[in-house]
């Protein structure tokens, strides 16, 4: 069955991604710099602007063909019947 990902699981994997991200991040930062108040600044500056890439990036991939194959409609109705049987 062929899948468009809605906005809102963008949004929800940006989030999710971004969240282990920060922990990952502050993790390493602060083992350089062994100051809190610093990490936080780096911390939540790379990871603001990276959210937004990050999402800006998904939504223009699910906009690209390249690596996907269509479905033809016979075989999805198929599927389709398999699934809705079970």
């Amino acid at each position: 069955m062929a899948y468009h990902d809605k906005h809102s699981r963008s949004v929800l994997k940006a989030i999710s991604y971004r969240i282990l991200s920060i922990t990952i991040d502050f993790i390493v930062v602060i083992l350089f710099t062994k100051k809190v108040d610093l990490t936080v600044g780096i911390v939540i500056l790379t990871n603001t602007y990276s959210t937004f890439l990050y999402y800006f990036h998904e939504r223009i991939w699910n906009k690209l063909h390249f690596g996907r194959i269509q479905l033809h409609k016979r075989r999805q109705t198929v599927l389709n019947t398999r699934n809705t049987t079970k």
